[in-house]
């Protein structure tokens, strides 16, 4: 590794990221790259540093809440759709201990049922439609929103609506927003908070064994959450647990695709699935990186930052530094260290929800291994601001 941190060539990276990110790399462990809105923001590259800067509480997300409401989302909708990134330090320690208790590996095992079932069911609807599929909509799509209502209490039918709303609210996430965007994310947030808000009366008049009742039961510096914090907390989780985790489904099919004695060496041996699963997740992160402020001055190495300066952590290169993972393009199931990617963040703002994505991928991947040979691609829809396509088009062999 160089010296002197190299400059981000823009149209190198859209042609081949991977191939620009390693070129940058290569030079130092950062570069000089480029934020939404072209101005020059560091991007931090090794997975050393990576990790270094997602775990120092001297940077925070808290742009994220900043940047959507300059894309021009109300300050209302912001805060409602980021109920941890929008939160640092003390604030942060005390939501996110909340939301621990229903994330614990005993609690996501227990929706493993529920992810089952659901999972089987829609890949016999694609087994009886002959095999060929728009996957994202037939498998991707609704697979989620079931977990995230059982999780919360919802009910099983409002899976549609949840994954409806989880769709127009993914480009608040993006860099930048069209105005018809905005009005999409503002109608879809004022449904769901209307949604959220009839919920929260039903748990307060009869409460059950459900996040949503324990959200109301909680206590936060000896107070109560008021309902605006419980209706974040449904209104976050709708992207988190529903968009990410499509995405990242569909990104599962396409690699696998790609490798079909992968996905054969699954069905012949279903204890192969969870290592499988963490290598997709290395290899093809949907989420190609995130932005951090400073809270107060910030120093690693060469790269000096003052409060109100950003800089960009880059999941992808970092998943792929050949540093940590030797020959990180190739895909590779069998990869001893793959979970040691940085998909899901890293410090403070890990990704609460990491395990039970992991089990939905699992449980996805287990059900059409189960069911159909290794699948064909047929068409690849447009892609946006995560990196999987918006729709897959894919044949199914039957097995037998």
């Amino acid at each position: 590794m160089g010296d002197a941190p190299a400059q981000l060539d823009p149209m190198g990276y859209l042609d081949d990221a991977d191939v620009e990110l390693a070129r940058c790399r290569a030079a130092h462990w950062w570069a000089e790259g480029l934020d939404a809105q072209a101005r020059t923001t560091p991007l931090v590259l090794s997975w050393e540093a990576v990790r270094d800067v997602l775990s120092d509480r001297r940077l925070s997300p808290r742009c994220f809440t900043a940047d959507m409401v300059a894309n021009g989302l109300s300050a209302e909708t912001a805060a409602q759709l980021t109920p941890l990134f929008g939160r640092h330090g003390d604030a942060h320690r005390a939501f996110r201990a909340l939301l621990s208790a229903a994330f614990t590996p005993r609690s996501v095992e227990r929706l493993r049922p529920v992810a089952a079932e659901a999972a089987g069911r829609l890949a016999d609807g694609i087994a009886a439609d002959g095999g060929r599929c728009e996957v994202v909509a037939a498998f991707a799509e609704p697979l989620p929103p079931e977990v995230f209502a059982a999780l919360f209490g919802l009910p099983a039918a409002d899976g549609d609506r949840l994954a409806r709303w989880a769709a127009a609210i993914a480009p608040a996430f993006f860099p930048t927003m069209t105005g018809e965007q905005v009005t999409g994310v503002e109608a879809a947030a004022a449904e769901l908070r209307a949604y959220a808000t009839d919920r929260i009366a039903e748990r307060r008049a009869e409460p059950a064994d459900d996040l949503v009742t324990r959200l109301l039961e909680a206590e936060v510096d000896g107070e109560r959450l008021g309902d605006d914090d419980v209706v974040a907390m449904v209104s976050g989780f709708i992207f988190a647990g529903a968009e990410t985790t499509r995405r990242q489904l569909t990104a599962a099919v396409q690699v696998l695709a790609e490798c079909p004695h992968a996905w054969e060496a699954m069905a012949a041996d279903p204890e192969r699935i969870p290592a499988t699963v963490e290598e997709v997740l290395r290899h093809r992160p949907i989420v190609p990186g995130l932005a951090r402020v400073a809270e107060a001055p910030f120093a690693r190495g060469d790269l000096d930052r003052q409060p109100g300066d950003r800089l960009l952590a880059s999941f992808l290169a970092a998943n792929h530094d050949p540093e940590r993972f030797p020959d990180p393009q190739r895909f590779d199931p069998d990869r001893q260290d793959a979970s040691a990617h940085v998909t899901f963040g890293w410090g403070p703002h890990f990704c609460v929800g990491a395990g039970l994505a992991r089990m939905e991928l699992q449980e996805g991947l287990r059900a059409l291994v189960a069911r159909f040979g290794a699948p064909v691609v047929e068409r690849v829809g447009e892609g946006t601001g995560l990196t999987a396509p918006d729709e897959l088009w894919v044949r199914f062999p039957a097995r037998g």
